[in-house]
């Protein structure tokens, strides 16, 4: 038996703000399908298992509604099975009932697995979604429970204790799970998402992260760094794509898929022991000549120190873009004046660093900090109940039920 295993497809995300990128993670999603349907017609694969984020909010735009039907559609109609559990952008962790793969699995177009299972054959596919680090142990009960007697698939969006990621995800540590109670189940795959890092192997349970369809963090670009008048190439864009399991009598084999890439994303370093406008400009003009391609987009992060004499008010990120006329570009600037007797001043350019930046400027502990942060970035994930158990946690005070937040404002 061929089954796809694919996780963190994300439909809807709009990276940087841009409509293209929010239709990249759309065409990759339907490059997968296509490669999928090929696979079913020259190897008989049958059964797809998407182990959660399918969305990347738990209230995608009908658009996104579309390309969802348009793609499993395809599936289905190939007599394609799709095996779906929640992510935590699917669905609120604490109250996931109401999610868009409800709807999916309403239409006919996907079997939702939440505290379920499925059997093909003598294959079990269970599906447990997405539960924080300290609630594991529904979790490891609730697979132990449906654990048969045959080859047993788990379908989980964690990340699992020990798995040697290279590019931390901001919340690693809010959903995982111990690897000693998972490898106590003595299950013989484990399909996991959450980590976006493609093909990523646990050193020893037999489970294997699919990772994200496109590119998703900066640090999985194309990179270059610029050193005395060259650019020179320090790494590929990682790869991206989904996983094939062969099941059979010896347990499951994996195999990639590379998808290729929607569009060329480049990052380059520049760094600077004394750096001067005109110097600035004048290299940053040669990476563009260089770098400047139609539909490509480059992070040019430019840091280090400034000459005597200038400000970093004389380095404008503004003019620095309009040496680019066909890539879209983001300058980061990270420049501080030079001495002792003056505050080093920045000049950030990542919206994540200039709220870290400011809440660092009122809140002089990193702890605050890092909880603010988190909060955030559930309520960026639609994450409400995330977010209040985050301050829940760092005020240690109920803020919800007989006591509401307004209660510990007003110091009642």
């Amino acid at each position: 038996m061929l089954i796809a295993h694919l996780a963190d497809i994300h439909l809807g995300h709009r990276q940087y703000g841009l409509e293209e990128r929010l239709e990249d993670y759309n065409r990759a999603f339907l490059r997968a399908v296509d490669e999928i349907v090929r696979l079913r017609e020259g190897e008989g694969l049958d059964t797809v298992i998407i182990s959660g984020d399918f969305f990347d909010t738990q209230r995608p735009a009908p658009s996104i509604y579309i390309t969802a039907i348009r793609g499993l559609t395809k599936l289905r109609e190939a007599g394609i099975r799709v095996f779906v559990t929640r992510g935590n952008h699917d669905a609120s962790v604490i109250n996931p009932t109401e999610n868009p793969l409800v709807v999916l699995h309403s239409m006919g177009l996907i079997e939702y697995l939440d505290n379920d299972y499925r059997d093909l054959g003598g294959v079990r596919i269970m599906g447990v979604g997405t539960v924080y680090t300290d609630m594991q142990g529904r979790l490891i009960n609730s697979l132990s429970r449906l654990k048969g007697g045959g080859i047993n698939i788990a379908v989980i969006h964690q990340y699992v204790e020990g798995a040697p990621y290279v590019y931390p995800m901001p919340n690693v540590d809010v959903f995982m799970v111990n690897e000693k109670p998972l490898s106590q189940l003595g299950l013989d795959y484990i399909a996991v998402g959450h980590i976006h890092e493609h093909g990523l192997r646990h050193p020893r349970l037999n489970a294997v992260y699919p990772g994200s369809l496109e590119v998703w963090d900066v640090r999985e670009f194309e990179v270059y760094e610029y050193v005395n008048g060259r650019l020179s190439k320090v790494k590929d864009m990682d790869p991206k794509g989904f996983l094939v399991l062969d099941v059979g009598s010896n347990g499951v084999r994996v195999r990639q898929v590379r998808l290729s890439p929607s569009r060329r994303m480049v990052r380059v370093k520049v760094r600077y022991e004394d750096a001067k406008p005109s110097t600035v400009k004048g290299d940053v003009s040669y990476i563009a000549n260089n770098l400047d391609a139609k539909g490509s987009i480059v992070i040019l992060e430019i840091e280090g120190t400034i000459s005597s004499g200038y400000s970093t008010r004389d380095f404008r990120a503004s003019e620095l873009r309009k040496l680019f006329s066909r890539a879209w570009v983001d300058v980061r600037l990270n420049l501080e004046r030079r001495g002792t007797a003056e505050v080093p001043q920045h000049v950030f350019g990542g919206i994540d660093e200039i709220i870290r930046q400011a809440l660092r400027s009122r809140v002089n502990n990193d702890e605050w900090v890092n909880a603010l942060l988190g909060v955030i970035e559930r309520v960026r994930a639609g994450d409400e109940d995330g977010a209040f158990s985050i301050l829940e946690r760092l005020v240690n005070v109920p803020l919800r039920g007989a006591r509401s937040i307004m209660d510990w404002l007003r110091g009642a």
